[in-house]
């Protein structure tokens, strides 16, 4: 009796069927039936028969009954725990037992094969030298069979050692349904939840189905023609109702053969999906960048390769040249006029240090239209290296922008500034051309006009006393005194305007306003008094106030002079000196009086030099354009606020500290 092996090879179903088949003993392949506890074995089902086991049993290839069903006394014999033992232990062994048809004695030899079935082998022993031999040689037939599947089970063997650590991912289906025979690691984890060996690839995977790879396989399985598929999607489905997972493959399918059949498909398949999806997301970003690029007001274009291609022109850009053809044309057949500048150089350069270069305001001669007049225009430009997916540099993005109009603009605002500067150099001199001439004047006739006034006083002295009591004799000495008084006051005045220009450099300092006012108060006494006139000081946000004393003691004393001396007759002068705070730290300084006022011609002429507008009072018309002249000077400004017979308001606005509020009535 042969010795059974100790395991069965580790073949594709197909492949074993086949080596089965040859066999002249009766064979048969069981798989395990599991009692409700799913822990024990309680018996066989029978998936496959040999010819022999056909003719032994009755029964087809694949008979729809157990072990039990076809050996109803294995259980009091103890083939079936013998059986039960072969699967559990995985080492060979062998029972006699009667036939149950014909009682004649039966061998079975057992053995256990790896993927959870179990072989059964029976044959009968009847007496006679012929049949004996017969069935020595189909032993050894099947045992040089055996080694030879074993030779293939090994090699197979180290094929999957090999397969189970390569990243490709391996599976091999047999069978017209494609059902799994093997998948290594790599494969598997595409399908961590799936269970694949031993079923079909539609029922494994039944999403490939409507994605076209059930097709696929059957063409290939048909044809045996070999399918090569380069990225190809796959939704694959995923547990929990989520959403399907996209996923990208490079595979092929190859017909697997045997003696010269195909049986099956083995794949290799590469699971490309990360570089899919990144090769997309580039793509969704430059078409971004596109987008933005050509809906961009500002002129744009991409220039590749060394000989600076134009591959990009958005609309801005192309504006600039409405007559000429740009795109697919290089940068010197497309613009050739900027052969001889320095773009071509700068480009180069870019194009082979990969540095970003800005170009301002160049200036160029170029033609808007093809054939056209070259004319000067100014560009402003910056050159980025652009490079591909493995970081080469590959050619250049170029933005540019037309500045010729502002740099023509600044040039002109330029020449007016050299001529305003020139302007104000030629009023400077005659400001201090005139300086020089007031104070000229006022000094050179401070001296005739003393001795016209000397000469006067010795005049009325000898002038004997009937000569002066003529008639119209002492009114005429009079108006003469009076000449005299108001050449001297305009004199002084004229002093005062030489002085105002180099007063205004003098550093302000602290200035205690409300004094300042009582002192000017003092000095207008005799005015106050012969008018009658009463002062109302509300001075709020500070004692003191930054500006330089003097020129603070003019404009005072000059607004209130002026307010009392061009009062209504008849109307005693009531006037309002008030001073308050600003949001941005500046004093105002307001006088508002009840005098004659003045329309709307008369305000306009008001702070002009020499400027008199009312003949009935006396007057130089200096002191209210020196009051403006101080104000602007120090950076305020001055404003009236009048009406005909009801009064005037003088605002000035001055830069300095906000004094606290006191009420003063004089």
């Amino acid at each position: 009796m042969p010795t059974p092996p100790a395991s069965l090879p580790s073949l594709p179903a197909v492949e074993l069927h086949a080596l089965l088949a040859v066999s002249f003993s009766a064979l048969a392949l069981w798989r395990p039936l599991y009692g409700p506890d799913g822990a024990a074995v309680t018996d066989f089902a029978c998936e496959y028969l040999n010819p022999a086991g056909q003719q032994m049993l009755g029964q087809p290839e694949r008979p729809e009954q157990t072990f039990l069903t076809l050996f109803p006394n294995a259980c009091e014999n103890g083939l079936i725990t013998c059986c039960c033992r072969v699967f559990a232990t995985g080492e060979a062994g062998h029972f006699e037992a009667n036939h149950p048809a014909d009682g004649r004695d039966n061998y079975w030899h057992l053995a256990a094969r790896r993927g959870g079935e179990l072989l059964a082998t029976s044959f009968t022993d009847p007496a006679g030298e012929t049949t004996l031999r017969a069935n020595h040689r189909a032993e050894a037939r099947q045992a040089e069979l055996l080694a030879a599947a074993q030779r293939r089970a090994q090699e197979r063997e180290e094929f999957a050692q090999v397969f189970a650590h390569t990243p490709a991912a391996i599976c091999i289906q047999c069978g017209p349904a494609h059902r799994y025979a093997y998948v290594n690691a790599a494969y598997q984890q595409f399908f961590p939840d799936r269970q694949l060996l031993g079923r079909p690839v539609a029922e494994a995977l039944p999403e490939t189905v409507d994605a076209g790879v059930v097709d696929l396989l059957d063409a290939v399985y048909r044809t045996g023609e070999t399918y090569y598929g380069h990225e190809q999607p796959l939704l694959v489905a995923r547990p929990g109702g989520q959403a399907p997972k996209p996923m990208y493959f490079t595979f092929t399918y190859q017909a697997y053969r045997e003696n010269g059949e195909v049986v099956g498909i083995s794949t290799f398949a590469f699971d490309v999906t990360e570089q899919v999806l990144a090769r997309q997301e580039r793509e969704r970003q430059r078409q971004q960048l596109e987008d933005l690029f050509m809906q961009a007001s500002a002129p744009i274009v991409v220039l590749d390769g060394p000989d600076h291609v134009f591959t990009l022109v958005n609309p801005a850009y192309q504006r600039f040249f409405p007559g000429r053809e740009l795109q697919g044309k290089p940068l010197r057949d497309a613009l050739p006029e900027l052969a001889d500048t320095p773009v071509p150089t700068l480009l180069r350069q870019v194009y082979t240090s990969g540095e970003t270069c800005v170009a301002e305001e160049m200036p160029l001669q170029m033609a808007r239209s093809a054939g056209g007049p070259l004319e000067e225009m100014y560009w402003t430009f910056s050159f980025q290296a652009h490079r591909d997916a493995h970081g080469d540099i590959d050619g250049i993005r170029a933005f540019a922008q037309d500045v010729t109009a502002s740099v023509r603009a600044r040039q002109q605002l330029q020449e007016a500034n050299q001529a305003l500067t020139e302007s104000n150099r030629q009023l400077t001199r005659t400001n201090t051309d005139l300086d020089n001439f007031i104070y000229t004047a006022s000094h050179d006739l401070k001296a005739p006009i003393t001795n016209l006034e000397g000469l006067l006083h010795l005049l009325q002295r000898v002038l004997p006393l009937p000569a002066r009591q003529q008639e119209g004799v002492q009114p005429v000495l009079d108006r003469m005194q009076q000449s005299v008084d108001r050449f001297q006051l305009t004199i002084a005045q004229l002093t005062d305007l030489t002085k105002l220009q180099r007063a205004a450099a003098e550093p302000a300092e602290p200035v205690d306003l409300a004094r300042l006012i009582e002192d000017v108060c003092l000095d207008l006494a005799p005015q106050f008094a012969a008018t009658e006139a009463r002062l109302t000081v509300d001075v709020t946000g500070g004692p003191r106030l930054a500006f330089a004393p003097k020129n603070l003691r003019s404009l005072v004393y000059n607004l209130l002079s002026n307010a009392v001396k061009y009062h209504q007759p008849g109307r005693p002068p009531v006037v309002h000196l008030r001073s308050h705070r600003t949001e941005n730290g500046a004093a105002v300084l307001e006088v508002q009086d009840n005098g004659l006022g003045l329309n709307a011609r008369q305000q306009a002429k008001l702070f002009g030099l020499f400027r008199r507008l009312h003949d009935h009072v006396e007057g130089s018309g200096i002191g209210l354009y020196m009051v403006k002249r101080i104000v602007e000077n120090a950076g305020g400004t001055i404003a009236v606020s009048s009406t005909p017979g009801i009064g005037s308001t003088f605002t000035i606005t001055l830069p300095g500290t906000a004094l606290p509020e006191t009420t003063t009535a004089v």
